[in-house]
């Protein structure tokens, strides 16, 4: 497997400069953030960015745009790369508001590649294997420390008690614990109240500060109640003073888990939901950091219509996915019906990517359920819809077809497009093919003919099917390959649960 690998990042390296950033760049005023610039190639590589606004600097040696923009405004940069296959250049716009997240966060979660054993040299290691095999080049810039990092309170404390008196029997509470972490155990708070990471992250400001010098970004878990799903500490009490400290180590991202809290709503009414994501969302508003707001709710009380009131980026739209084929095909069909919702800095997420060695949650982390075809499907499908590309698999049981799904720029490009549409279902065609369709940025326009079936179909897909009536430009975006000109149909064969990937572009006239 690791000649495999090689081969592949071999074939990486011998590729001109192609920069993956998106078209525009969401900063909050007044805030201090930094982005690594996404760009393939073959390196050494020359990497300049000119025309910086004012109060921003660039950091040639590692690729890196930082500071902080006072006045609200769009500045385009124009970026150039260059090695000694070729030049490559882009604009490049940085968007100064109030708006994070224009486009999709990209990036690693711990939970399905460590589970509750997760510790920070797992995290560390993760991100040095991640610069190893260029995923930062694409724009994987996130890596996300999940459950439990915080301690866990004694079996007497009474918090336990607590959480069995419940405002209302209805509302969704889960918690784990006591004793289900001996090694987790601990004091939840210093004397003044700021949060203790437990014995296996007593190294978090160092770790966080390392990840940066590498060029991604981290990102941090905890909940409104009082305990997170894992039974550790959460920030229920204690927001503005945890948004604080989130920002004192450096964090750019949090995932905020509802679990406990449930035991304080009075009701599901949307301003019970609401509530202590409101809370939180404003606490994060207020630090000197720009930190992406990630709810995680499982879809309760139609987050979707809601969640970018309480200042949040993106919301969890079901329960948690697993590698198996009926969960990732009800997440994406959830979501069939729900693209009115979907625009530049409000994304609605079907969970982490069921791609590569998953399972950790649940059992070794170096396995996964879901065929190939399946896993191309799931990337394609999340791409369709815009949706967070959080990757599941253990990085260190990374092989070649698991690089290949998270290597593929055109297919990135979808989901990181600047029109911020997503995907809607537009028919299902009499032998049972889902046709989705999606706008791109450019004009063309992103479908998926997705055979949901347990049989392989074979048939001509005619454009005039979508309201396409003229002539097209047809690309296979997996394998990068023009299909024709001058096209109103296009001949096809997908395998059961697989999907064609295509961008039609219109003909001049």
């Amino acid at each position: 497997m690791l000649c495999m690998i090689l081969t592949h990042t071999l074939t990486i390296a011998q590729q001109k400069p192609q920069i993956n950033s998106p078209e525009f760049f969401g900063v909050r005023t007044g805030k201090h953030f930094f982005y690594a610039i996404p760009i393939n190639g073959s390196r050494p590589m020359a990497i300049e960015a000119k025309n910086l606004p004012k109060g921003v600097n660039y950091d040639k040696k590692k690729g890196i745009i930082s500071g902080s923009i006072a006045e609200k405004g769009k500045y385009r940069i124009e970026i150039t790369a260059s090695n000694k296959n070729g030049l490559a250049k882009k604009y490049f716009t940085i968007a100064a508001g109030d708006q994070l997240a224009l486009t999709p966060p990209m990036g690693w979660s711990s939970w399905y590649s460590y589970g509750r054993k997760a510790k920070e040299a797992d995290i560390l290691k993760t991100a040095q294997l991640m610069k190893k095999y260029g995923l930062d080049q694409y724009g994987w810039s996130i890596l996300e420390i999940d459950d439990p990092w915080t301690n866990q309170p004694d079996d007497k404390d009474p918090v336990w008690k607590q959480l069995n008196n419940k405002l209302n029997k209805d509302v969704y509470q889960y918690h784990e614990g006591p004793n289900n972490l001996p090694d987790r155990k601990g004091i939840l708070r210093d004397g003044n109240g700021e949060l203790l990471p437990n014995q296996h992250y007593k190294n978090i400001e160092q770790t966080v500060k390392q990840i940066h010098e590498l060029g991604f970004k981290v990102g941090i878990y905890s909940s409104p109640g009082p305990l997170t799903c894992g039974g550790v500490a959460g920030s229920y009490g204690h927001e503005l003073q945890d948004a604080q400290y989130f920002a004192k180590v450096g964090f750019d991202y949090l995932k905020y888990d509802w679990c406990s809290y449930g035991v304080y709503a009075k009701d599901n009414s949307e301003e019970e939901l609401m509530k202590p994501y409101l809370l939180m969302g404003n606490a994060l508003k207020e630090q000197p950091r720009d930190i992406i707001f990630s709810l995680c709710q499982y879809g309760m009380g139609d987050v979707w219509k809601w969640g970018h009131k309480t200042g949040g980026q993106l919301w969890r739209t079901g329960d948690d996915v697993r590698d198996n084929w009926a969960s990732v095909y009800a997440a994406f069909k959830k979501l069939a019906d729900k693209s009115e919702y979907v625009q530049p800095g409000r994304w609605n997420d079907p969970d982490i990517l069921q791609i590569g060695a998953v399972g950790a949650e649940s059992r070794e982390g170096n396995s996964n359920h879901l065929t190939k075809e399946e896993q191309r499907t799931v990337m394609s499908m999340w791409c369709l819809l815009s949706a967070p590309l959080f990757i599941g698999a253990n990085v260190e049981h990374i092989d070649p077809f698991t690089l290949s799904l998270l290597t593929n720029n055109e297919v990135i490009a979808v989901d990181q497009d600047a029109l911020g549409k997503a995907a809607n279902l537009k028919l299902t065609l009499d032998n049972k093919v889902e046709v989705w369709t999606k706008e791109l940025y450019d004009g063309r326009i992103a479908i998926g003919l997705l055979n949901a079936t347990d049989t392989a179909q074979n048939f001509d897909f005619q454009f005039s099917s979508i309201g396409a009536d003229s002539s097209y430009y047809a690309r296979d975006l997996w394998y990068k390959k023009n299909l024709g000109k001058q096209l109103k149909s296009l001949p096809c064969k997908i395998p059961p649960h697989g999907i064609l990937l295509i961008t039609l572009k219109k003909l001049q006239k």
